[in-house]
């Protein structure tokens, strides 16, 4: 068994050698070959040098390349950076243009689409400012006050006192109750200066309006009125207070100067401004026709209408000239009435014809000085008009003759509703309304106050009289107030 296994194991070392013995040969024959082939170390020095000098040429071509580069990077930099400057510089340019064109678009779309600037109060003329206050003083007024405002009244009327010399409390109260377009005062009223002035100065106060007009301070004052006509009808010129004599408007037309009678309204103007009134019922207009008249006489400028127009008009710039508002006085006439108004009935068969070529002549004077009012008389004459009624009630008188034909856009005030031409024929309230629909503004001294307002507002719920013909009339008399609160605009 020994045996056995060292003869395989001898056989197995003998297996083994043989590849070592080949390859033994093999480097044998390798090393005698060697002296015929170039080294190794030969052939890889001229590799390293070829391989050194294709790299130096590559790294000099590199170092040229990135040389290039450089510079190129340099320029293309420089080049972008200039390109980026002028495309800030443009960009810049465009924005501002854009931000130009947007405004310009805006503007233009703003003046196309946005309603047009509403003019303010101070931007207004002073007509149409005046026109605006009044619109929008109307529409705040109840219906109750618009009628009180179609009146004017003495105080006694107002308070149910015998006599008022004062402004009291009750004055006050019954202003604030009743806020008539106007009071107005006779010689019983007058005491002296002092008196006079603080009585008017508290009337004029507690009787204003204010407009509601943010800011705009105008007001409404209350019309101050009085009679003084000069001569016999001299309310201030009868009392006690110390003024400069006017004689009778009949002696001033004598002398034929128109200048005359332009000082007669200064001198009556400036000494009631002074007092504190701010209307004047006068001058008389009429003509006088008959000699023989003693319902006007001498309050008449005299007989040739076109002189009485001339004078009238005179006497009118001379109360203006102080800022006094004027009323001439009686349409259409009374220079031929026999008999007076105050105690009944007075007639006049005159025709139409006769007083357009007689107090129309006059009474347009009147008209063409910017009188603020034109007083109707109660005067009956069926030829005129067609109808007995009086010519304060009497709508062909009022509307066709002085409105149409004489062209007159201001106040219509009635002659004193409680003279006897009227209230023999009509109570309060049907006088107050029949006046009205004729085309009567402003309602002087009715009989009864109360009644004649109460009257007036049945009217407007029954429907006989609308409220549009009431405002129609009260901005007739607020655009006269509102003027008293500034220097006197004309109506030239």
């Amino acid at each position: 068994m020994t045996k056995k296994t060292n003869k395989g194991h001898t056989a197995a070392k003998r297996s083994a050698a043989w590849p070592l013995r080949c390859i033994s040969i093999l480097l044998l024959c390798f090393l005698l070959a060697g002296c015929a082939m170039p080294s190794a170390s030969d052939s890889s020095e001229k590799k390293e040098e070829e391989t050194g000098t294709a790299q130096t040429a590559e790294t000099g071509t590199a170092a040229e390349t990135a040389e290039m580069t450089e510079t190129e990077e340099e320029a293309e930099t420089a080049e972008t950076a200039e390109t980026a400057k002028k495309s800030e510089t443009a960009e810049k340019t465009e924005t501002a243009q854009a931000a130009e064109q947007a405004a310009d678009s805006a503007e233009i779309a703003a003046e196309q689409t946005s309603e047009p600037a509403k003019p303010q109060p101070e931007s207004l003329t002073g007509e149409q400012n005046r026109e605006k206050m009044i619109q929008d003083y109307l529409g705040a007024l109840s219906l109750e006050d618009k009628v009180s405002d179609l009146f004017i009244v003495t105080p006694e009327q107002l308070t149910g006192y015998d006599v008022v010399t004062e402004a009291d409390d009750l004055v006050q109260e019954s202003l604030e109750k009743y806020p008539v377009a106007g009071l107005i005062f006779f010689g019983q009223n007058i005491v002296d200066r002092d008196q006079v002035q603080d009585m008017l100065a508290s009337a004029k106060e507690w009787g204003s309006a204010d407009t509601e007009e943010p800011g705009s301070g105008t007001i409404f004052p209350p019309f101050l009125a009085i009679d003084e006509e000069g001569g016999s009808v001299m309310r201030i010129g009868s009392s006690a207070i110390d003024v400069p004599y006017v004689g009778s408007m009949g002696s001033v037309g004598a002398d034929g100067d128109p200048e005359e009678a332009f000082e007669a309204g200064t001198a009556i103007g400036a000494y009631l401004r002074e007092l504190g009134f701010n209307l004047d019922l006068a001058p008389d207009a009429d003509v006088l026709v008959d000699p023989g008249n003693v319902t006007i006489g001498d309050r008449s400028f005299g007989s040739d209408p076109e002189l009485c127009g001339r004078m009238v008009h005179r006497y009118v710039d001379g109360l203006h000239e102080n800022g006094i508002a004027s009323c001439i006085k009686h349409f259409p006439g009374l220079g031929d009435t026999e008999s007076d108004t105050h105690t009944g009935a007075a007639w006049s068969s005159r025709t139409i014809d006769d007083y357009r070529g007689t107090e129309f002549l006059s009474f347009a004077g009147g008209i063409d000085a910017g009188t603020e009012m034109v007083m109707i008389s109660h005067l009956s004459n069926s030829e005129l008009s067609g109808s007995d009624l009086p010519a304060s009630l009497n709508k062909t008188v009022i509307t066709d003759l002085l409105r149409t034909e004489l062209g007159y856009e201001g106040i219509v005030i009635t002659d004193s509703l409680r003279m006897g031409a009227v209230t023999e024929r009509f109570d309060s309230a049907e006088a107050a309304v029949t006046a009205l629909e004729a085309g009567v503004d402003l309602l002087l001294m009715p009989s009864d106050f109360n009644a004649a307002r109460q009257g007036i507002l049945d009217a407007v719920h029954e429907g006989r009289i609308s409220e549009e013909r009431i405002d129609e009339s009260l901005f007739r008399i607020l655009r006269a107030r509102t003027a008293l609160a500034e220097p006197l605009e004309r109506q030239q």
